[in-house]
């Protein structure tokens, strides 16, 4: 067949529609671990960094943003939000802790794949992200073990996706995957 044939040929279609629950989040967490875990092997196995390198760190970032739309949005809308904040409608979905410094801590080995799936993400209100954008703060955190420190700033109730609310001065990274390492993911 020519080119033609078998492009005029093609019938496009829909692949089936999966329901978000337990089970399609439990796929999609094995899925993506398994493809981590590649990932970070073939990154290990780099000499020198080039751009090899650097689509490695970016189908890193991809696999722990795709996990956090998937099934943290799915499951919680997100792990934090602003007091007040219902839902992620007309609200901005925020790593607390950059995405990129999650990579480089799952990459340096400082975090577990299981904890860099799981790092903080908060819904706050637009007005509370261009305090941190205004401030600087929306791309990096001071320290990632007091991950709210850049969120002092704003000046807001924080309370996790169940109510329960946290004390910015002294909730860190270990009380976080205390919290939800229970969690039915």
């Amino acid at each position: 067949m020519s080119s033609r044939e078998l492009i005029e040929s093609f019938r496009d279609f829909e692949p089936a529609r999966v329901t978000r629950n337990g089970q399609s989040y439990k796929e999609t967490e094995q899925f993506i671990n398994q493809e981590l875990v590649r990932y970070l092997a073939m990154y290990g196995k780099i000499t020198r960094m080039n751009q090899t390198a650097r689509l490695i760190r970016d189908q890193i970032d991809n696999l722990i943003r795709r996990y956090h739309d998937y099934v943290i949005q799915g499951r919680y809308q997100a792990h934090y939000r602003e007091r007040g904040i219902i839902t992620k409608e007309g609200n901005v979905f925020e790593h607390v802790i950059p995405a990129k410094t999650v990579r480089n801590l799952l990459i340096g080995q400082r975090i577990t794949i299981t904890q860099a799936l799981n790092s903080p993400t908060c819904l706050i209100s637009v007005a509370s992200d261009r305090i941190l954008r205004e401030n600087k703060l929306s791309k990096k955190t001071p320290n990632p073990w007091m991950f709210w420190s850049r969120y002092k700033i704003l000046g807001i109730d924080i309370e996790t996706y169940d109510g329960t609310k946290i004390d910015q001065s002294t909730w860190n990274l270990q009380n976080h995957w205390d919290y939800f390492q229970n969690e039915k993911i």
